[in-house]
């Protein structure tokens, strides 16, 4: 008579789901490892030995490199991500949760541009060569930025084996991926012709649509979804607040005022780089407007008993969620306006750079109040996301 089967313990369990998970890891990075050397052998081919099968030899790179350079640097990258690779599937490689971290978080930032780039360069939205560039290389930088998110999270989750606690590529992703998607959505409508209200607030509307989404399908806390009561004070604050006063003010009448001081000459002219792309005076935006509204947040915090009473409303949700981010005092709005937009009306800057700065600013302030289970590992430096803006929204 033969004997039951007996379970495996659990230290052979947690072996054998190991050694899972590592093939696992293996296979896709191979896989990806593969996608890139077809790239490097492509284009070698290319070079050396035409064909009329493959995309000619100058789709391959932007230019940015010479291709003797830039063929030692890919083959540097193979043998560097090949040997990981290989030791990872043998079980020669130690996890480290630190650099998975790190990797994660720079290789999400690193997808999210190559995904905007990619965008460009197939829609032809921005006629600027090398960033718009060609298909091919924006695919294959894809691809690369691919390899280290699958490793860096493989190091990231470490020993643990249970699913329900470890962070998937959606966490990482998520942020980065959103803004660049809103963006590229805005600049697209904008080279199709779109108006440019409905180039800068349709790409928000996609933005808060699918943090709604995340929020249900990855949230922080569950008890964190709003009920009723919830939605009505925070859509109430929404529209009234946050849309009819601050916003459509300092989009709308901001743009207004802009044009009536450019008719009449009374802009402070010199003093913005007019002659800058775009992008990077909006990139300035930011940082002046933020370094701004960081001293007038601070005076609500510390400084100021009256400013304290005002911004006292938005610190007073329970639970946070993106539609309470409209939690404003109407004065406290009204002065944000004049650290937002006025400071650079009056310098006349460009309708096109407010509303890049405005699709960046309203859907990064939605995720930094969203419900959804985001990581951005060591860009919490840099940017003020969920997981601060929970801590500085803490009772404790």
């Amino acid at each position: 008579m033969t004997e039951p089967l007996r379970p495996l313990s659990p230290r052979l369990r947690s072996a054998s789901s190991a050694a899972t998970d590592r093939f696992r890891f293996a296979g896709g990075l191979s896989i990806l490892l593969l996608l890139f050397v077809f790239r490097v052998l492509a284009q070698a081919v290319q070079h050396f030995w035409p064909t009329p099968l493959l995309p000619h030899f100058g789709a391959w790179q932007s230019g940015l490199l010479p291709y003797h350079v830039l063929l030692a640097v890919q083959l540097l990258l193979v043998a560097g991500f090949g040997l990981l690779t290989l030791r990872l599937a043998q079980g020669r490689m130690r996890t480290h949760p630190t650099v998975g971290s790190f990797l994660l978080s720079g290789g999400a930032l690193y997808f999210a541009v190559m995904l905007f780039r990619l965008g460009i360069a197939l829609t032809g939205a921005i006629d600027v060569s090398p960033f718009a560039g060609k298909p091919l290389p924006a695919f294959f930088h894809l691809v690369l930025s691919s390899w280290l998110l699958v490793f860096g999270l493989y190091h990231f989750r470490g020993t643990s084996h249970d699913d329900n606690q470890r962070p998937n590529l959606v966490h990482w992703l998520a942020y980065p991926v959103l803004i660049a998607v809103c963006l590229l959505l805005h600049v697209v409508l904008l080279h199709l012709g779109y108006h440019l209200l409905i180039s800068t607030y349709l790409p928000i509307a996609v933005g808060a649509l699918v943090i709604t989404l995340l929020e249900r399908w990855h949230p922080h806390r569950d008890e964190w979804h709003p009920n009723d009561e919830d939605m009505t004070n925070d859509v109430s604050f929404m529209v009234i607040v946050q849309i009819i006063l601050p916003k459509l003010l300092s989009f709308l009448v901001a743009v207004s005022i802009l044009r009536l001081l450019q008719d009449h000459e009374l802009q402070a002219r010199g003093l913005w780089p007019h002659h800058w792309p775009v992008a990077v005076q909006a990139g300035l935006m930011l940082l002046t407007a933020d370094f701004l509204r960081y001293w007038l947040h601070r005076a609500s915090h510390q400084w100021s008993p009256f400013l304290w009473r005002l911004h006292a409303v938005h610190h007073s949700p329970p639970k946070l969620y993106w539609v309470n981010v409209a939690r404003f005092h109407p004065i406290e709005k009204a002065i944000q306006f004049l650290f937002d937009a006025a400071p650079f009306i009056l310098l006349g800057v460009s309708e096109n750079v407010l509303a890049l700065y405005f699709v960046f600013y309203a859907v990064n302030g939605f995720f930094q109040h969203c419900n959804i289970e985001v990581r951005l590992g060591v860009l919490n430096v840099i940017i003020s996301g969920p997981e601060l803006h929970r801590w500085h929204h803490s009772r404790e």
